[in-house]
């Protein structure tokens, strides 16, 4: 369980530094970068949003969306829907708002801009990659991964060394099968000239008694 939570974390950060948002089967995973929805959701809090329909919106969900504001153009933001969406010409509109007490009303939204409704707070894996963001866990999760390649390469060294070793048993066991036969079919060669003497001996002795 611990292995498939680092693999996550690891994929997190892969898809952070080339630029993307991991995905699986239409749910994202985000990080919350700012305080503007304490104390629901924190600084560094990871969040489970997945695509939904524009009708399935309402009032009081949290979702996330690609800002057009001037502060935050083209980020992804994390706010509460405060009122009923909106429906002009075949489009919905959201209106938003953190849920800091300072926070004040977004720009109207539209369903173009949402990534995802939120699901859950990965409240495991958010501290696992809190922690993997500091220098220390940097430092752990490199030696993690050095530690981790060395010993299946330890492993593949063993593995190839009882191939190795049952090679040589299987080749010493076929010697010594092909020694033993090439005995036997020595012996079976010298019974047989040893067979030819005997009858060449018995033929001349009959010859003899033949002759007197």
């Amino acid at each position: 369980m611990l292995i498939a939570v680092v693999a996550v974390v690891l994929c997190l950060f892969a898809t952070r530094i080339t630029g993307g948002t991991p995905s699986v089967f239409g749910y994202y995973i985000f990080r919350v970068s700012s305080e503007s929805m304490e104390p629901t959701l924190s600084v560094g809090d990871l969040i489970l949003v997945r695509k939904s329909p524009a009708d399935d919106i309402k009032i009081n969900d949290i979702i996330t969306y690609k800002s057009e504001e001037a502060q935050t153009y083209g980020k992804e933001v994390t706010h509460r829907v405060v009122e009923e969406p909106e429906i002009k010409d075949n489009q919905y509109y959201y209106q938003t708002k953190g849920d800091a007490p300072k926070s004040s009303l977004d720009r109207l939204i539209t369903y173009d801009q949402v990534r995802g409704k939120y699901i859950h707070k990965l409240v495991v894996l958010g501290k696992i990659y809190g922690f993997l963001s500091t220098p220390v866990g940097v430092v752990v999760m490199i030696g993690g991964i050095l530690l981790l390649f060395g010993y299946e390469l330890v492993a593949l060294m063993m593995s190839n060394k009882k191939i190795d070793d049952a090679d040589e048993a299987l080749f010493a066991s076929v010697e010594e099968k092909l020694n033993k036969i090439e005995k036997d079919i020595s012996e079976e060669k010298t019974v047989s000239e040893n067979d030819k003497e005997d009858i060449k001996a018995e033929s001349t002795a009959q010859k003899e008694d033949n002759q007197e």
